[in-house]
């Protein structure tokens, strides 16, 4: 199996994307640190979403043979998380307080291979035939989809910048963040009891399996610029393999920065953290 990673700052003063590689157990992933919307930094003057992301990291990387499920460890992890914050002094009863991590990992067993993912990362599933299967989906696209149609509403309305836009939207925003780990909302690891109950996790077989591509939603393509009539998540992938996960990242940073003020291609920054693995099962180990 051949490796192929990338992680890139983007707006934000630290990168609160992390990698995870635990090669020892064949685990990996991605964790997407998501800040509270009350400004944060420690001491060291690290975010609450850089925090969350690296102790997952931490923690997976960490685990040794014997060590539990994915399930089992994430439930952990989501402990300490609480276990931080209340350190820190913020009140879990606060959705906007909270600070935690999107995820999305896997670990290859020998007779298959196990996943788990909550938040907006993603994992895709790439078959020898070509056929691209998403072994998850975004837990928070049917919120960020309101906010991107009143995002699109302003632009339609003549504003053309994000400042003047933002106001108009951030009270979506900060309404989306208290139906974390919600019925109707969505889930994230961020210490509240009910995370648990939004990970998306199981085990597929090997067979056929050519790729398997991990990503936080930094890398994920504009809407607008998948060709009409394309998959979404089978044009991702292709592109992320025809092009490799390096040239991928660049040529989206080129159009991100094309269009500074996200008119063209509407989003909430212009550049987001990103971090991606593509794993080739057909390369050798």
């Amino acid at each position: 199996m051949k490796l192929h990673h990338i992680t890139i700052k983007g707006d934000g003063p630290l990168n609160e994307d992390a990698l995870i590689f635990n090669e020892g157990q064949s685990l990996f992933g991605v964790a997407d640190g998501v800040s509270s919307l009350v400004p944060f930094t420690s001491k060291e003057y690290l975010t609450g979403g850089y925090i969350a992301s690296q102790t997952v990291k931490d923690a997976l990387e960490s685990m040794k043979s014997g060590d539990p499920s994915l399930y089992e460890a994430l439930t952990r992890i989501n402990e300490r998380l609480h276990m931080k914050m209340t350190e820190y002094q913020i009140d879990g009863n606060q959705k906007e307080q909270l600070w935690g991590t999107a995820l999305a990992a896997v670990r290859v067993q020998d007779n298959g291979l196990e996943f788990i993912q909550t938040g907006d990362c993603m994992i895709l599933a790439v078959y020898e035939s070509g056929d691209v299967r998403p072994l998850t989906r975004l837990q928070v696209e049917h919120l960020e989809e309101t906010a991107t149609e009143m995002w699109r509403e302003c632009i339609r309305r003549g504003f053309r910048t994000k400042d003047e836009i933002m106001p108009h939207v951030k009270e979506q925003l900060i309404a989306n963040r208290q139906l974390s780990n919600a019925e109707g909302g969505y889930g994230v690891l961020n210490g509240e009891k009910e995370a648990v109950n939004y990970f998306e996790y199981g085990k597929i077989n090997k067979v056929g399996l050519s790729h398997l591509i991990l990503l936080s939603d930094g890398l994920f393509l504009p809407a607008e610029s998948i060709p009409e009539g394309e998959s979404y998540w089978e044009y991702t992938a292709c592109s992320i393999l025809e092009k490799g996960i390096k040239k991928y990242a660049a040529d989206l940073i080129d159009l991100e920065e094309s269009d500074p003020e996200c008119i063209t291609y509407p989003r909430f920054k212009k550049s987001d953290d990103k971090a991606g693995i593509v794993m080739d099962f057909g390369g050798e180990t």
